[in-house]
């Protein structure tokens, strides 16, 4: 996150009425030179841009294959997640290696980020590196509170990595407190569902906030290496 004075590095500001108090139950992207309006324009026209975590800058919705066979129902899920079209607030698609959710957090981090709109997208493994190697400087409780507040937050790769117990429980800790406040939350695995933890699986069963969709395609280099028999 960035060191603005405006925002604090939280990327959103309480927006103002139109007598000038402030407007405590809404927020909107901060404007603050350097801030997340520049970061927003700034990748669109390709330049670096915050710790957003995307590595896909070029995946987006428009140059994603929907036509696969098994993949439209989560590309479809994808699109409203990005668009903040209904309620759904938390998703998880998962499915095989290679079949495209990968590209589908990418995709929807990029039209979040043209929104306006903070997002962090983070491989399981490296977030719980990351906390890790925040113990000995005692900045854990900092840096989880990051991951807890930014609007739109996707976890890719999210599968059996917990070993410890104080990575279960941070974890716990940081999807419980994005749940009770509402916050996007996204999240991909190659793991079947019902092999996740139980408050996990909970979570993205429940019917008001979340939706959970299995990728049916098939590995895309296995597609691509049938075709070329």
């Amino acid at each position: 996150m960035c060191d603005c004075p405006e925002c604090k590095g939280a990327g959103f500001v309480h927006l103002r009425q139109a007598d000038g108090t402030m407007d405590y139950l809404r927020v909107g992207p901060c404007k603050h030179p350097g801030c997340l309006i520049d970061s927003a324009k700034a990748y669109k026209n390709g330049m670096m841009i915050d710790e957003s975590g995307v590595t896909g800058r070029t995946q987006t919705f428009e140059n994603f294959d929907a036509d696969v066979p098994g993949v439209k129902k989560a590309y479809k899920m994808a699109w409203n997640i990005a668009e903040a079209i209904g309620d759904v607030r938390w998703f998880i698609v998962y499915g095989g290696v290679g079949n495209g959710k990968t590209h589908l957090l990418n995709a929807i981090a990029n039209r979040v980020m043209e929104r306006g709109i903070s997002t962090r997208l983070v491989m399981m493994a490296e977030l719980l590196a990351e906390l890790r190697t925040m113990i000995e400087t005692h900045e854990v409780d900092f840096k989880l509170r990051e991951y807890k507040e930014i609007p739109y937050l996707l976890i890719d790769e999210y599968g059996l990595e917990l070993g410890s117990d104080w990575e279960k429980e941070k974890i716990e800790e940081l999807f419980a407190a994005r749940w009770n406040h509402a916050r996007h939350t996204i999240v991909a695995t190659n793991r079947d569902i019902e092999e996740l933890p139980e408050r996990i699986q909970s979570r993205f069963k429940d019917t008001i906030l979340s939706r959970w969709v299995k990728n049916e395609a098939i590995d895309y280099r296995q597609a691509r290496g049938k075709a070329r028999k």
